[in-house]
């Protein structure tokens, strides 16, 4: 038997609230089920507005969908059956208890003059800042399209030559404004968008924004994780669906989960709700956060602390790991999947002061192919791609 690593995915080691930072990302959703009572009153409260395309008006929506009872709500909102049965979800993912006002949150399509342009946003905010305590604007996956120069060194909108529509004209604004909490947004994704453009573009956003304690909603995180919590890809990776068939580019971009939507090139939210609600939910802990709540998971740990060795070991049908994390005592979750997102194998051994020697990982009974190992422990994750072979 061969095991092959072919590249990491991803590492999270992301920190819910850095000083005057907050991120809100896949690994938030969760926490929509903790909001106190008191801190989803303030939310509720908080006058709000963002601006975006089409599926901002997805998220939109589906914040309504949280203001009704979940028994009396629209079937648009709880629809967890997909067309292709392989990417329907749990019903849970699309419940929620209780309601959730959210009516003093406004959004706002990007004016026709000048889309996807943060002076616009600007402009168009000057004479309605008294209206509102909470603001922000998202690019959409159009602004991310492959040739855009959104995330050129140079041109792009974190790059050394500065234009009106610049990160510095955003964080000017920012500071100019200090009673106002301006929120940033990494773009939205789609099935085909993914791109080298998209990438470079969401991690500067992250970087930026981890940098300056600024505050992130992070919505391409939330749409290219599954809720299982595996990284999505662009749809050019040879596998045929519905009337897609792109062939295998050999990269894997991060793009909005077949589970969050049922277009092939697009990425919007409306004929699956997963995606929407998971969104949704993630904007509440977003506000609930803006407006105080500190109660959050950490997720603070160094990743330097955070070591993986891991190799086959060919006669025997297993995988071998050595994991250790320095003071944290925690249990260790493995897990395997198939590229739809199907949990193949788990496995979890207890922990012994955060440090564990020698996990053995039977992948005997896992049939040939490509698969994500995902390894986690305590709030921290690891995933990977490998490849098994008999």
């Amino acid at each position: 038997m061969k095991i092959l690593q072919i590249g990491f995915l991803c590492c999270f080691f992301i920190n819910g609230s850095i000083g005057q930072g907050i991120v809100v990302d896949h690994n938030s959703v969760e926490l929509f089920d903790s909001i106190p009572q008191q801190y989803k009153e303030a939310a509720s409260k908080m006058n709000m507005l963002f601006m975006d395309r089409s599926v901002g008006g997805n998220i939109d929506e589906y914040l309504n969908c949280l203001a009704s009872p979940w028994n009396t709500a629209r079937s648009f909102c709880k629809k967890y059956e997909h067309k292709d049965s392989i990417y329907s979800v749990s019903p849970s993912e699309v419940f929620w208890n209780g309601i959730w006002d959210r009516s003093n949150w406004r959004y706002e399509y990007w004016p026709s003059a000048c889309s996807e342009d943060v002076q616009c946003f600007i402009d168009f905010m000057q004479a309605r800042m008294d209206s509102f305590e909470v603001m922000g604007c998202q690019f959409s996956y159009l602004a991310v399209t492959p040739g855009s120069k959104i995330a050129d060194p140079v041109n792009g909108f974190f790059g050394s030559k500065i234009s009106r529509n610049h990160a510095s004209v955003y964080s000017n604004f920012a500071m100019n404004n200090p009673n106002k909490k301006i929120i940033w947004w990494t773009s939205s994704l789609a099935r085909g968008i993914g791109t080298v453009e998209s990438e470079a573009f969401n991690n500067q956003m992250r970087s930026y924004t981890k940098n300056n304690q600024l505050i992130l909603f992070d919505v391409a995180d939330i749409l290219s994780h599954s809720p299982e919590g595996t990284p999505c890809y662009d749809n050019r990776d040879g596998i045929a669906y519905q009337t897609e068939n792109n062939p295998d580019d050999g990269l894997n971009i991060p793009a909005i989960c077949p589970q969050y939507t049922t277009e092939t090139e697009g990425g919007h939210l409306g004929s699956i709700s997963a995606g929407g609600i998971r969104v949704a939910k993630a904007f509440w802990v977003l506000m609930a956060q803006i407006a105080g709540w500190q109660k959050v998971t950490s997720k603070t740990f160094e990743s330097k602390n955070f070591n993986l060795v891991y190799f086959p070991v060919p006669t025997s049908d297993e995988l071998v790991l050595s994991i250790n994390a320095i003071n944290l005592n925690a249990s260790v979750e493995l897990f395997i999947y198939n590229l739809d997102g199907t949990v193949m194998k788990s496995q979890t051994s207890e922990s012994n002061n955060g440090s564990k020697e020698l996990i053995r990982f039977s992948v005997y009974d896992i049939p040939n192919g490509l698969y994500i190992l995902k390894i986690r422990l305590g709030d921290f994750y690891k995933s990977m791609k490998i490849s098994i072979l008999h």
